[in-house]
């Protein structure tokens, strides 16, 4: 049997990496809201003891506390840790309100069933939460 190689260094890197000092384009609150994927459904994005805490509704121990990250980047620690963490990138509209947002695992490793970087959130308007 082979040895098992150590991991590249860009894929260590970039897990353990630290947030950098650059702040949201928005105040926290702009970020919160009820969020829609055609393919998944619903996630909500709520402020919480002056954090962000984000929950994908169809998926019960899905939550995660975001950390700011770099910008309009938060990283997502799912509370259930057997859940792999997802940078969360929010693009905005010209005049300053969330457009999207995108997700992509923190780690290249991992598992494809992971499929973060199929969604795409977009805001629900105030008429479609009725």
């Amino acid at each position: 049997m082979s040895e098992r190689k150590p991991l590249p260094q860009v894929m260590i890197d970039r897990s353990n990496a630290e947030p950098a000092v650059a702040k949201p384009s928005l105040p926290l609150n702009e970020y919160a809201g009820v969020y829609n994927d055609a393919w998944y459904g619903p996630a909500t994005i709520r402020l919480e003891n002056a954090g962000l805490v984000f929950t994908l509704d169809h998926t019960p121990k899905a939550i995660a506390d975001l950390q700011i990250w770099e910008y309009d980047t938060f990283k997502a620690h799912w509370r259930d840790h057997t859940i792999e963490d997802a940078f969360v990138t929010f693009a905005l509209k010209p005049v300053g309100r969330v457009d999207h947002f995108t997700m992509v695992a923190v780690s290249p490793l991992a598992d494809f069933s992971f499929d973060y970087q199929d969604l795409y959130f977009t805001p629900v308007k105030a008429a479609e939460k009725k």
